[in-house]
């Protein structure tokens, strides 16, 4: 018989990386580390590039990074740096994690955590891609020639492909999960990508037991249906505020820090502000 897994000892339990497919093990894995994709052939991991997560608000997509993450502490030795995430919500984070994660205020920080798995959630705040002369924006442009040198494996979550970068999806290994996505979120994909997450969401459909399709989600360069596990320590029966403030970690963050990121201008506008004030 097994024994009884008590407190911290259940919330610490998981599946191996075996739950995920192959294109997303071969960019959690370290560099050099030899897996299974499923195949019973010996692989050697690229270890770094973008994972993007795809879904409407409320798809569980966040949770699905978590997940992700939770699976590359416990297999791996690989740090784990959140970006730009609030401090408060850091806390939330669980406790097998300590000593594990890093939450560097800025993009370039994260350069210092060499091998690390990197958490960029809530696109639509940190790379707002429409803004070809924010600060975040143009670094992560950079950043896509330079991210196999420092090892780094990014997790970009997002409600479109069009808020992320086309340079991230051009210059570096790619791995792309899908979950639900409104009709309304439809109409703003781009057209290259359209096709193949309305497709997506058919197998979605198909195959998923819950009615939000929570439960799978679909990874697009295997063409699989995968089932998502979800740790313990995300559902709210167990951490009711923990879970809330994982969920949506943004809306922790302080009103006035939150203004600024979304809607503050270009920096070019801001420049040319300056410079209309100095010669009133």
């Amino acid at each position: 018989m097994s024994p009884i897994l008590q407190g911290s000892e259940i919330m610490s339990t998981g599946p191996s990386m075996e739950w995920l497919p192959p294109t997303f093990q071969d960019l959690l894995w370290p560099s050099g580390h030899y897996y299974d994709p499923g195949n019973g052939r010996m692989r050697e991991a690229y270890g770094t590039g973008i994972i993007t997560l795809l879904g409407s608000a409320r798809s569980a997509k966040t949770s699905l990074a978590y997940a992700i993450i939770d699976t590359v502490i416990r297999e791996t030795s690989r740090p784990v740096s959140f970006i730009g995430f609030p401090d408060e919500v850091m806390k939330a984070m669980p406790e097998h994690w300590n000593g594990r994660i890093f939450n560097p205020k800025d993009f370039e920080k994260m350069l210092e955590f060499k091998g690390a798995l990197v958490l960029c959630d809530d696109t639509a705040v940190s790379l707002n891609a429409r803004d070809s002369m924010t600060t975040e924006s143009k670094f992560m442009a950079r950043l896509a020639g330079i991210i196999s040198h420092r090892d780094l494996t990014l997790i970009l979550t997002t409600q479109s492909m069009s808020g992320i970068d086309l340079s991230l999806t051009r210059m570096t290994q790619l791995a792309v999960g899908i979950r639900r996505m409104s009709p309304g979120t439809l109409k703003g994909e781009r057209a290259n990508w359209l096709h193949e997450v309305i497709d997506a969401q058919e197998e979605l459909k198909l195959y998923s037991k819950d009615q939000n399709l929570r439960d799978v989600f679909y990874s697009l360069y295997d063409e699989m249906i995968c089932k998502a596990w979800f740790p313990t320590w995300l559902d709210k029966k167990n951490r009711p505020k923990e879970a809330d403030m994982l969920s949506k970690p943004f809306g922790y963050m302080s009103l006035s820090e939150l203004k600024d990121r979304v809607l503050r201008p270009p920096r070019t506008q801001r420049k040319k502000k300056k410079g209309e004030d100095e010669n009133e």
